[in-house]
């Protein structure tokens, strides 16, 4: 068989048409006639659950070649979340669900993902969700609040674009499944060696390493894969919204423009038909027209500030978001910073069991820092998240109106000296406070291991802080360092290059 590296290529015969696809050497992707399907001992399992009969007739007709791995698909069709639940009882080796969210319920499709991940406790099979009314779902919160790895609209899944988020769902469900089964095997290989002789710890320390490193593989593939979603989404909501927004944001200074002349020529007629006829009298007083006049540009005058609010709103999304951005570029950290505060105001502002969290920013004059913007905005989102936590916890131990929750952030440019006194370069430090709870020096100790969180069950995940450490020091070539005291508070000081090449800086670091 033929292969290329990134690209496609089509080979032709007397028998049959060939359409490969190979990007590394375990994962090959081909389209094959039905002769050589039928040859194809094992195969991939895909459930559809939708309640459209021709949604499932269409996946079959659009996928019913593909292959990957040397194996087929193999359908099992469900037209209702119930029907689903049943089916993957008889069948606990499904590795795709391709899954619609209105069935018999409004969300019957995300009571199903939780069925899935609390009740089998199944977290290994690929979910994606496919709506064909968008509008009535809630598409912010699905990827936060649902344990799902793809989120997309009907008509946004074209035949191209299906191949590739059943590729893409299939490599990860594959990866996952190796990678459990290695863990599974070097767990048991530890707890032989355990129970060996004393030559054989050497051996046994090695093999902790390297189920470190399996565990926190595995925690970067769940965290990118949650972060890719959910940056895909915040993109979309922004754009979408951002077409009408412009529209409206337009026409509001003709509107504006239109009530004046419309006011103005109402005074003109007053003035020169002081007494109008008795019908136009009454339809006066019944519209109360001096109020009218004098509260319509207030109106449109709220309705300008509003506008503007929701165009800085979309602004700060795609800021937070930047999928556009995958290489190092120079940035303003403020904007990043001011953008993750205004995903998060929602967390800032008073409650009825807690007064408003205050955020001081003390900005230094920073000048542009090379850097992967998304990625630092998700350590900016982490540290924040944590402290607004941390305040939260205090105010319900303490129970006191007088205690004053704030935050403060503060950016600064520091030089460092070498042992000789000599200036090595200048460096940025940014520094998030909180006068939170804070934490012991035990649990300080365990703060950037993966999965170690003191959160209560299904409201922190140990992965946050892990790997905020991991895309500081290995993108970035920067510094993460906590200092906390119990009951005074907390601070996370991030110090990173102005300009440098972050691996050659991660290496001087190790």
């Amino acid at each position: 068989m033929a292969s290329v590296t990134d690209n496609f290529l089509i080979r032709q015969s007397a028998d049959q048409d060939l359409l490969t696809f190979e990007e590394e050497s375990n994962y090959e992707l081909f389209f094959a006639n039905e002769e050589d399907l039928k040859q194809l001992k094992e195969s991939w399992k895909v459930l559809i659950v939708d309640d459209e009969i021709q949604v499932h007739t269409a996946t079959n007709i659009a996928l019913k070649k593909f292959t990957f791995e040397n194996k087929p698909l193999t359908f099992i069709s469900a037209y209702s979340a119930r029907e689903a639940k049943q089916l993957l009882q008889e069948n606990p080796d499904v590795a795709i669900i391709l899954l619609d969210v209105i069935m018999e319920t409004d969300d019957a499709g995300l009571e199903l993902v939780q069925y899935i991940r609390e009740v089998l406790n199944n977290q290994f099979v690929r979910i994606i969700l496919r709506t064909g009314q968008p509008g009535q779902v809630p598409e912010k919160n699905i990827i936060i609040s649902y344990d799902i790895n793809d989120y997309k609209t009907k008509t946004e899944l074209t035949t191209s674009k299906l191949y590739t988020t059943v590729l893409t769902a299939l490599r990860s469900f594959s990866l996952s499944k190796k990678l459990q089964s290695e863990i599974e095997r070097r767990e048991e290989v530890e707890i032989a060696l355990r129970s060996s002789q004393e030559k054989e710890r050497e051996k046994a320390i090695a093999l902790e390493r390297s189920l470190k490193e399996l565990q926190e593989a595995q925690l970067q593939l769940v965290q990118s894969e949650k972060m890719s979603s959910l940056g895909q989404l915040v993109a979309g909501v922004a754009h979408e919204i951002n077409n009408p927004l412009n529209f409206i944001y337009g026409n509001l200074t003709h509107a504006n423009d239109y009530s004046k002349e419309l006011i103005h020529l109402l005074n003109l007629y007053h003035r020169h038909y002081p007494q109008p006829e008795p019908e136009i009298l009454n339809e006066m007083e019944d519209a109360d027209l001096p109020f009218v006049i004098d509260d319509l540009p207030k109106l449109l005058s709220s309705m300008q500030l509003g506008i503007e609010r929701i165009c800085n709103i979309v602004q700060s999304l795609r800021n937070f978001s930047r999928l556009d951005e995958t290489e190092s570029k120079p940035v303003d950290i403020h904007e990043g910073i001011n953008s993750t505060l205004m995903i998060l105001q929602h967390r800032l502002k008073a409650k009825s069991d807690r007064p408003v969290i205050n955020v001081i920013k003390d900005y230094g004059a920073l000048p542009p820092v090379n850097c992967y913007a998304g990625q630092l905005n998700q350590v900016f989102m982490n540290l924040l998240a944590n402290a607004i936590d941390a305040l939260e916890e205090r105010v319900s131990q303490e129970k006191s109106q007088v205690f004053q929750p704030l935050i403060l952030i503060r950016t600064e440019v520091i030089s460092h000296n070498s042992s000789d006194g000599i200036a090595v370069g200048s460096h940025i430090r940014i520094t998030i406070a909180d006068n939170g709870i804070g934490m012991t020096e035990e649990v300080r100790a365990k703060l950037f291991t993966p999965f170690f969180t003191t959160k209560p069950i299904g409201k922190g995940t140990g992965m946050g802080l892990s790997i905020s450490r991991k895309i500081l020091l290995e993108k970035h070539g920067a510094q993460l360092q906590c200092i906390s005291t119990p009951e005074q508070g907390t601070q996370f000081i991030i110090e990173m290059q102005i300009s440098s090449k972050p691996t050659e800086i991660a290496k001087a670091i190790l």
